[in-house]
């Protein structure tokens, strides 16, 4: 099984180059075996992991192959895909990638691209940043995705029952009124 080098870095899979070199260094910062003296065996593993998956991702051609080797997933939040990391990233890793595509895009010679991007990447920041609506915002992701589309099954099953309790009630009370 080939190793998740974006989930090591803790990325989406369209990460862009200035989150993926943003995001090793905040990682190399934080689990450098001279901070983890205690720790020395699993600073230098996570280290190795670290270096492995930021010298395959920064390097455009073997980016290019590993992401045809590996198969990519869909991920459920579009605001994460925007920034370019994965849901579980800390608050850090997110004003990491908020500032460092921002930063890019400002200085951008495309402008209609390039404002279009901000605006994603601003509001995407803002929910994001705040723990709150991140909360709210999960909750909603995880939810829509349920009712959606993998965990349609068929027979019964709790919100079956409830629509068809909705539905015939609704029957009853119309059809008094109806009646009156």
């Amino acid at each position: 099984m080939i190793k998740d080098y974006y989930r090591i870095l803790g990325l989406a899979d369209n990460a862009e180059d200035v989150v993926i070199r943003t995001a090793f260094k905040l990682l190399a910062h934080r689990y450098h075996p001279d901070k983890w003296l205690q720790e020395q065996p699993t600073a230098n593993r996570m280290m190795a992991e670290i270096n492995e998956a930021y010298r395959t991702l920064s390097d455009p051609l073997l980016k290019l192959a590993y992401d045809q080797k590996r198969v990519i997933y869909q991920v459920d939040s579009d605001f994460y895909r925007i920034l370019g990391v994965l849901g579980h990233v800390d608050i850090k890793m997110i004003q990491v990638a908020y500032e460092v595509l921002s930063q890019k895009y400002r200085h951008s010679s495309s402008h209609a691209l390039a404002e279009k991007r901000l605006v994603e990447i601003n509001q995407a920041y803002q929910i994001l940043a705040d723990v709150t609506k991140r909360k709210t915002y999960d909750f909603k992701q995880k939810s829509a995705s349920y009712f959606s589309r993998s965990n349609r099954r068929s027979g019964l099953s709790l919100w079956k029952v409830y629509l068809v309790y909705n539905l015939v009630f609704y029957l009853i009370i119309a059809g008094i009124i109806f009646l009156l």
